[in-house]
Protein backbone atom coordinates (compact mmCIF):
# COMPACT_ATOMS: atom_id res chain seq x y z
CA UNK A 1 0.00 0.00 0.00
CA UNK A 2 1.15 3.50 -0.94
CA UNK A 3 1.15 6.35 1.69
CA UNK A 4 -1.26 8.91 0.76
CA UNK A 5 -0.26 12.91 1.70
CA UNK A 6 -2.57 15.82 1.13
CA UNK A 7 -0.58 18.68 -0.49
CA UNK A 8 -2.42 21.14 1.44
CA UNK A 9 -1.46 20.97 4.96
CA UNK A 10 0.87 18.51 5.29
CA UNK A 11 -1.26 15.13 6.31
CA UNK A 12 0.14 12.00 5.85
CA UNK A 13 -0.96 8.60 6.81
CA UNK A 14 -0.18 5.03 5.19
CA UNK A 15 -3.21 2.99 3.89
CA UNK A 16 -1.27 -0.26 4.67
CA UNK A 17 -1.40 0.21 8.08
CA UNK A 18 -4.22 1.80 8.82
CA UNK A 19 -6.17 -1.29 7.12
CA UNK A 20 -3.60 -3.80 8.96
CA UNK A 21 -4.19 -1.44 12.42
CA UNK A 22 -8.10 -1.19 12.14
CA UNK A 23 -9.30 -4.31 10.06
CA UNK A 24 -10.35 -7.19 11.29
CA UNK A 25 -9.58 -9.97 8.78
CA UNK A 26 -10.69 -13.60 8.69
CA UNK A 27 -8.99 -16.37 6.18
CA UNK A 28 -10.83 -19.40 5.08
CA UNK A 29 -8.02 -21.26 2.79
CA UNK A 30 -8.38 -24.76 3.88
CA UNK A 31 -9.31 -26.90 1.01
CA UNK A 32 -9.47 -30.37 -0.27
CA UNK A 33 -7.56 -31.65 -3.37
CA UNK A 34 -8.97 -34.73 -5.34
CA UNK A 35 -6.03 -36.31 -7.79
CA UNK A 36 -7.71 -37.85 -10.59
CA UNK A 37 -7.99 -39.17 -14.00
CA UNK A 38 -9.41 -38.16 -17.07
CA UNK A 39 -11.55 -41.37 -18.00
CA UNK A 40 -12.77 -41.86 -14.10
CA UNK A 41 -13.92 -37.77 -14.15
CA UNK A 42 -15.62 -38.84 -17.64
CA UNK A 43 -17.69 -41.55 -16.21
CA UNK A 44 -18.49 -39.55 -13.40
CA UNK A 45 -20.08 -36.97 -15.46
CA UNK A 46 -21.67 -39.38 -18.05
CA UNK A 47 -23.47 -41.17 -15.31
CA UNK A 48 -24.68 -37.80 -14.06
CA UNK A 49 -25.59 -36.69 -17.48
CA UNK A 50 -27.90 -39.52 -17.88
CA UNK A 51 -29.52 -38.82 -14.40
CA UNK A 52 -29.96 -35.13 -15.44
CA UNK A 53 -31.65 -36.18 -18.63
CA UNK A 54 -33.96 -38.77 -17.26
CA UNK A 55 -35.44 -35.38 -15.29
CA UNK A 56 -36.69 -34.32 -18.15
CA UNK A 57 -37.70 -37.66 -20.50
CA UNK A 58 -41.01 -37.44 -19.08
CA UNK A 59 -42.46 -34.25 -20.44
CA UNK A 60 -42.60 -35.60 -24.02
CA UNK A 61 -45.21 -38.56 -23.20
CA UNK A 62 -46.64 -36.86 -20.60
CA UNK A 63 -47.46 -34.37 -23.73
CA UNK A 64 -48.74 -37.03 -26.86
CA UNK A 65 -50.82 -39.17 -23.75
CA UNK A 66 -52.62 -35.83 -22.94
CA UNK A 67 -53.37 -34.66 -26.45
CA UNK A 68 -54.00 -38.60 -27.38
CA UNK A 69 -56.21 -39.20 -24.65
CA UNK A 70 -58.27 -35.39 -25.05
CA UNK A 71 -58.35 -36.31 -29.09
CA UNK A 72 -60.65 -39.14 -28.07
CA UNK A 73 -62.76 -37.41 -25.68
CA UNK A 74 -63.86 -34.98 -27.66
CA UNK A 75 -63.54 -36.00 -31.42
CA UNK A 76 -66.30 -37.67 -33.25
CA UNK A 77 -64.03 -39.53 -35.96
CA UNK A 78 -65.08 -40.16 -39.47
CA UNK A 79 -64.28 -41.59 -42.45
CA UNK A 80 -61.19 -40.44 -43.73
CA UNK A 81 -58.35 -41.53 -46.54
CA UNK A 82 -59.85 -44.22 -47.71
CA UNK A 83 -60.71 -45.72 -44.03
CA UNK A 84 -63.53 -46.35 -41.56
CA UNK A 85 -63.68 -43.97 -38.21
CA UNK A 86 -63.12 -46.63 -36.38
CA UNK A 87 -59.83 -47.17 -37.92
CA UNK A 88 -58.98 -43.71 -36.65
CA UNK A 89 -59.95 -44.15 -33.28
CA UNK A 90 -58.09 -47.56 -32.87
CA UNK A 91 -55.09 -45.54 -33.96
CA UNK A 92 -55.67 -42.90 -31.41
CA UNK A 93 -56.15 -45.55 -28.82
CA UNK A 94 -53.18 -47.53 -29.38
CA UNK A 95 -50.81 -44.41 -29.81
CA UNK A 96 -52.41 -43.15 -26.04
CA UNK A 97 -51.47 -47.02 -24.94
CA UNK A 98 -47.87 -46.39 -26.24
CA UNK A 99 -47.84 -43.14 -25.16
CA UNK A 100 -48.72 -44.50 -21.30
CA UNK A 101 -46.09 -46.80 -21.82
CA UNK A 102 -43.46 -44.31 -22.54
CA UNK A 103 -44.83 -42.43 -19.69
CA UNK A 104 -44.32 -44.88 -16.87
CA UNK A 105 -41.02 -45.82 -18.14
CA UNK A 106 -39.83 -42.40 -18.21
CA UNK A 107 -41.20 -41.57 -15.07
CA UNK A 108 -40.06 -45.38 -13.57
CA UNK A 109 -36.43 -44.07 -14.94
CA UNK A 110 -36.62 -41.12 -13.07
CA UNK A 111 -37.73 -42.55 -9.93
CA UNK A 112 -34.58 -45.21 -10.11
CA UNK A 113 -32.11 -41.97 -10.66
CA UNK A 114 -33.92 -39.95 -7.90
CA UNK A 115 -31.97 -37.94 -6.02
CA UNK A 116 -28.48 -38.89 -8.22
CA UNK A 117 -27.95 -35.60 -8.98
CA UNK A 118 -27.00 -34.17 -5.72
CA UNK A 119 -23.55 -32.28 -5.59
CA UNK A 120 -22.08 -34.34 -2.70
CA UNK A 121 -22.73 -37.93 -4.30
CA UNK A 122 -21.18 -36.17 -7.25
CA UNK A 123 -18.28 -35.34 -5.47
CA UNK A 124 -17.95 -38.68 -3.62
CA UNK A 125 -18.42 -40.41 -6.97
CA UNK A 126 -15.59 -38.72 -7.92
CA UNK A 127 -13.32 -39.36 -4.75
CA UNK A 128 -14.77 -42.96 -5.11
CA UNK A 129 -16.24 -42.89 -1.53
CA UNK A 130 -18.78 -45.86 -1.59
CA UNK A 131 -21.56 -45.44 0.55
CA UNK A 132 -23.04 -48.77 -0.15
CA UNK A 133 -22.26 -51.52 2.30
CA UNK A 134 -19.09 -54.09 1.05
CA UNK A 135 -20.52 -56.54 -0.81
CA UNK A 136 -18.63 -59.72 0.88
CA UNK A 137 -20.44 -58.69 4.29
CA UNK A 138 -23.63 -59.40 5.43
CA UNK A 139 -25.96 -57.70 7.92
CA UNK A 140 -26.83 -59.99 10.92
CA UNK A 141 -29.90 -59.00 13.09
CA UNK A 142 -29.05 -58.95 16.74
Amino acid sequence: MGIIRNQGNGLTFNVGDEIHNNSIIYTNVNQEIIVTTEDKIKLVLIKTRETLKTQRDWITPVGLFISFVTTLCTSEFMDAFNQDKHFWKAIFVILAIISFIWLCHALWKMYKHWGCDDLDKIIKQIKLIDESPPKNESVTEP
